[in-house]
């Protein structure tokens, strides 16, 4: 399904702007070194997690691009108390345009879905132990929890500090951020999932496109 929902966001997006692949930069471990203030805070929620130094760093290219901005489609995996941590980061106050609320409520909120979607390499594997440590049992969120969950969270926290390092503007969208379709209030995930089972028709998606297309505008502005 995870695939299927991100290629539905592209074709939707398509509608309403250019969607094109890996034409724009991501950070890599080098970008930290002309930011020495950023580099001590990626280091501390890096350890805040658990983490053992020195950072392995090894992103992935963005989910996709519209119109110039990488976009990153975050399913119900993104959102945990791990995630939370990192979204307290002082680095939080220069990216006034994230929804840093809403994304601290989805930790709070959806973990649980988190958990249901949590099996074999998605709860841990060797690489992920190698930076945070052994797992816990699986789905057991006490001792050291789930590395591969941890690492997620820090990818996604380095990501997201793009336009500071690099220059390069990123937003994401939640499968849980409410959109305005027609004269109906849904979430982005009920919205894809009716495109992926074929229930949506030509004008619905014309009208979720529009609303898709203005949160990943607003959430760039300048």
């Amino acid at each position: 399904m995870a695939g299927k929902m991100q290629r539905t966001l592209e074709q939707l997006l398509s509608l309403s702007g250019n969607v094109s692949h890996q034409t724009l930069q991501f950070p890599k471990i080098n970008d930290f070194v002309e930011f020495p203030a950023l580099k001590q805070e990626i280091e501390f929620v890096f350890k805040k997690l658990g983490g053992i130094l020195p950072i392995p760093l090894n992103l992935r290219h963005w989910d996709l691009e519209f119109d110039g901005i990488a976009v990153e489609l975050d399913e119900e995996l993104h959102f945990n108390g791990y995630r939370a941590i990192t979204l307290q980061s002082d680095a939080y106050k220069f990216l006034p345009r994230f929804p840093l609320d809403l994304y601290k409520g989805y930790c709070s909120d959806y973990q649980d879905s988190c958990l249901r979607r949590s099996h074999g390499g998605y709860w841990t594997n060797r690489s992920c132990e190698a930076q945070f440590g052994p797992a816990s049992a699986l789905k057991d969120l006490t001792g050291n929890g789930a590395p591969r969950w941890k690492q997620r969270a820090f990818y996604d926290f380095v990501k997201d500090l793009s336009n500071l390092l690099i220059g390069v503007k990123v937003v994401r969208v939640a499968i849980w951020d409410s959109l305005r379709v027609g004269g109906t209030v849904t979430t982005v995930k009920e919205t894809l999932a009716s495109l992926i089972d074929g229930s949506a028709h030509a004008a619905f998606c014309e009208a979720s496109s529009t609303a898709l297309a203005a949160i990943v505008r607003a959430r760039a502005a300048d």
